[in-house]
């Protein structure tokens, strides 16, 4: 995050209409757009603007983003995805929030990114309510930190398929994933062996699944000791 220099630097500029707000206090220029907006929202919601925000301006300066002239410069994200992430603040519809897979995924990305945790939260309690894939779900939710709780019945639903992983799933998935995925199927089969018939994890019930899955991924019972109210993994600080 930097700050353009000078009014020459404007040349070129245009103004995001839908997020260039009269009354705003906070000038953002992402690619060639310039937004201007409510710092609160970014101060209360955002761990790395509230550090960035907090920053002393430089003797003789303006401080950051108070002015197009030294609006913050965002880099390797698009100005129509910033725009996507705001609509969560902005939102005509108040708590009606209804986008698609993608625009969700972005929201979740730039959430994650900057530390906007009750936007992560939001993000993912709404691509909950949608169809994806249990593929690119855990793919998405691994890559984006998401709470392990929510991966869970993912890993369930891929053991209790009858077919074997594909080649693809491997490579999209990572190893660290597949492997104790391959593990807990296994496990499940050979517990759910009866009669000498080929088991299948599906014969098992569905909690003792779950703990077989959280067994072979580590991650610990829900305890209180964390506050959240989320599962612990194994080895995190308490």
């Amino acid at each position: 995050m930097s700050h353009t220099s000078n009014s020459e630097s404007l040349l070129g500029l245009q103004r995001f209409d839908d997020y260039y707000l009269p009354g705003g206090d906070l000038y953002c220029l992402v690619e060639n757009k310039l937004f201007r907006v409510h710092r609160y929202f970014f101060e209360r919601e955002s761990k790395f603007f509230k550090t960035q925000l907090a920053v002393p301006a430089t003797p003789g300066r303006p401080r950051i983003g108070t002015a197009d002239g030294n609006a913050i410069m965002l880099d390797n994200v698009r100005s129509a995805d910033f725009a996507k992430l705001l609509w969560v603040f902005y939102n005509p519809k108040y708590s009606l929030y209804e986008s698609t897979v993608e625009d969700w995924s972005t929201i979740l990305e730039l959430a994650q990114r900057w530390e906007f945790a009750e936007v992560k939260n939001l993000a993912v309690r709404e691509l909950e309510k949608l169809d994806l894939p249990d593929i690119d779900r855990i793919v998405l939710y691994h890559k984006l930190v998401v709470d392990e709780s929510y991966l869970i019945p993912r890993y369930v639903a891929l053991c209790e398929r009858p077919e074997l992983f594909t080649v693809e799933d491997g490579l999209r998935l990572g190893m660290e994933i597949v492997i104790p995925l391959s593990r807990a199927r296994e496990c499940a089969r050979n517990e759910g062996t009866s009669g000498g018939r080929s088991p299948s994890p599906a014969s098992l019930g569905g909690t003792e699944l779950t703990n077989i899955i959280k067994d072979h991924f580590n991650i610990k019972p829900v305890g209180k000791a964390n506050g959240t109210g989320a599962p612990l993994r194994s080895g995190a600080g308490v």
